[in-house]
């Protein structure tokens, strides 16, 4: 019996259409569904399941009384190997067991989403068939859009860098020049490519489109670094500043 994983943003209020149509065709085949015990798209596909009287559900939990489970659904207890107080890196443990319980993956992704974009990745890796509908596009991605580097590109686009993990990026393509986000944060603001005003960093006007304004409940945080910053910090580093002056850092 073949089986598919399904998961989603959590900010996602309502399942699209075109995955009910999808659902249904799942459903119409008796494919077996795995789903997590979340609030969210979670919930919802087990709702929909329900209504549509399929009980051919797998529910997994890292809890051993999911947190929500239609009574009908089968569940599955996974016992989490890692010490970690944070509920995001154990409940990663509950989806990785169902990347490697299930023959594919459908993911109703946001663009945002962490935990959904690392599904995608984790997916591919396990080469697994994946199909993934973009809620922002409301549409199926093209399959041939599936790949690391497209799914990256549209996660970071929505969420940006932090300084460390452009400096991560610069090591993995060989550009050691920056070991530390000080050094890196300090070259940027002698450079006036950005500034800091009451102990936050912010973009000077020249530079504004490189960064994303990192913001909670409406206050800003700080920024963070996009796409078009990860292509210019590259062009920057190779072709502007001279090897000398960057030696400093």
């Amino acid at each position: 019996m073949s089986s598919v994983f399904i998961s989603g943003s959590i900010a996602i209020k309502k399942i699209p259409l075109s995955v009910e149509n999808s659902i249904n065709k799942i459903i119409d085949q008796n494919i077996q569904i795995l789903v997590g015990d979340a609030d969210g798209i979670d919930t919802k596909i087990q709702n929909y399941c329900k209504r549509r009287n399929y009980s051919n559900v797998i529910v997994y939990s890292i809890y051993p009384l999911p947190r929500y489970k239609v009574p009908d659904f089968e569940k599955k207890y996974i016992v989490v190997n890692i010490d970690s107080k944070k509920e995001r890196e154990r409940q990663k443990e509950k989806d990785a067991a169902m990347t490697i319980d299930s023959d594919y993956s459908l993911v109703i992704w946001d663009g945002v989403s962490k935990g959904s974009y690392q599904n995608i990745l984790r997916a591919i890796e396990k080469d697994k068939k994946v199909k993934v509908y973009l809620n922002q596009e409301n549409k199926f991605l093209d399959p041939n859009k599936i790949k690391v580097d497209e799914i990256e590109y549209t996660f970071r686009k929505n969420n940006g860098y932090t300084a460390k993990e452009v400096i991560e990026y610069l090591i993995n393509e060989g550009e050691d020049y920056f070991q530390q986000t000080r050094a890196f944060n300090k070259c940027l603001l002698d450079n006036k490519i950005i500034k800091k005003e009451d102990g936050v960093y912010l973009p000077t006007p020249q530079y504004k489109k490189l960064f994303i304004i990192d913001k909670y409940r409406g206050k800003i945080k700080g920024i963070k670094f996009n796409n078009d910053f990860i292509n210019w910090v590259e062009k920057w580093i190779k072709d502007i500043k001279p090897p000398e002056e960057l030696s400093m850092f």
